[in-house]
């Protein structure tokens, strides 16, 4: 007897960056499903979309590191998923050799090179936005702390 599997369909949640369970179950051969997954990775393969702003790029290639290969795995993940805020956790870096701390470098210093912008938060994978115009990076450059007066 062939060997049966159960597997429930989940759909993206942008919200929340998750893939959330839709309740949808159903049951199949081990064999058969392989053969579907097999088939569906590798047309569904993964691919830079862009526009990624040449500008961008050339500011990135310029930095030290694996900064570079850093951003466009950013861009990647901002073009599959259609939105410039991303989570951003370590299997996309892996084909490239590249482990977390080499990931932690150069996503600080393309956030120096104001490329985009990092929130890190302790046990969780950062949430990084990418900037793409020189308004954005003055923008995200200019907080409110730095806008308060100390005039009394």
């Amino acid at each position: 007897m062939a060997r049966q599997a159960r597997i429930e369909r989940r759909v993206w949640d942008a919200d929340r960056q998750i893939f959330a369970a839709t309740g949808e179950a159903m049951d199949g051969e081990v064999a058969a499903l392989e053969h579907l997954a097999e088939k569906l990775s590798a047309a569904g393969g993964r691919y830079l979309q862009g526009p990624v702003p040449w500008p961008w790029i050339i500011a990135a290639a310029a930095l030290p590191g694996r900064a570079l290969i850093v951003g466009l795995c950013l861009w990647r993940l901002a073009g599959a998923t259609r939105n410039r805020t991303v989570v951003f956790g370590n299997s996309d870096l892996a084909s490239f050799g590249i482990d977390r701390a080499t990931k932690s470098r150069a996503l600080a210093v393309l956030e120096d090179a104001g490329l985009i912008t990092v929130a890190r938060h302790p046990g969780r994978f950062p949430v990084v936005t990418l900037l793409a115009s020189p308004a954005e990076r003055r923008r995200s450059r200019t907080s409110p702390a730095s806008l308060a007066t100390t005039d009394r």
